[in-house]
């Protein structure tokens, strides 16, 4: 399978395969700092970003942030994939029916941002934030397969076994062949899941949480001109 290059982008203001994105090459946004390692961001998705965390942050006083990478088995043939996106929302709506029957005094009101990304690989991935009420969700819990002794996988109460869960519903695999499937990024210091809390006294954190999800919104290895959409997120 090919794949279109990734075209050059050096001194533009306007994605070549689609103008109305516009490349925000700077190492700060609005007051905010971003990642620009790996090249322009897209201001349109810096913008949503921004919009779906000051949403989460009107509707409760604290958020647990979760960023995950969303992988497709190598097994699972290319031709068999679901249309265009049609996995997120499946993945998205499971997880909305785990979060529904757990049994919490707050309702958890998810919010969402994620891309789509594929560069040389003949299947994409996809990274998500998930935004949390914190008065309902304060952790992930056990990243492990199996928990309390017991065989069967992913079976747990935790918040990532949930999502594990909904990311197998989504693309219809085993749970017991879901391990790496669904990656929590690692502090590089402590080797601990990267999650996030943040409230609305803190501006320290939010500028933390916006920063590491900067990255979501570079320009490179998303398929940008191919008639799919590349990220979205929670309606305000």
């Amino acid at each position: 399978m090919s794949f279109p290059m990734q075209p050059q982008l050096h001194g533009l203001k306007r994605h070549p395969y689609n103008t109305k994105l516009r490349l925000w090459w700077d190492a700060h946004w609005n007051g905010l700092p971003v990642q620009t390692a790996f090249g322009p961001l897209i201001e349109n998705y810096l913008e949503k970003t921004r919009r779906v965390m000051d949403q989460a942050l009107q509707a409760h006083s604290k958020i647990l942030a979760v960023p995950l990478i969303l992988h497709y088995p190598k097994a699972l043939p290319s031709y068999s994939l679901l249309p265009h996106n049609q996995v997120i929302s499946r993945f998205l709506g499971y997880l909305n029916w785990e979060l529904g029957i757990i049994d919490t005094a707050h309702a958890s009101d998810m919010r969402n941002i994620w891309c789509r990304e594929q560069d040389t690989s003949d299947k994409p991935h996809y990274h998500a934030w998930l935004f949390f009420n914190g008065h309902a969700l304060q952790r992930l819990g056990s990243l492990n397969a199996h928990v309390n002794g017991r065989d069967d996988a992913y079976d747990g109460d935790c918040l990532y076994h949930r999502i594990v869960r909904a990311w197998a519903w989504a693309i219809n695999w085993p749970l017991e062949q879901m391990g790496g499937l669904v990656d929590v990024p690692k502090n590089n210091i402590t080797e601990e899941p990267c999650v996030y809390h943040f409230h609305r006294d803190n501006h320290h954190a939010y500028q933390q949480v916006f920063y590491a999800a900067s990255y979501s919104c570079k320009a490179y290895s998303k398929p940008i001109g191919q008639r799919i959409h590349c990220f979205d997120g929670s309606q305000l």
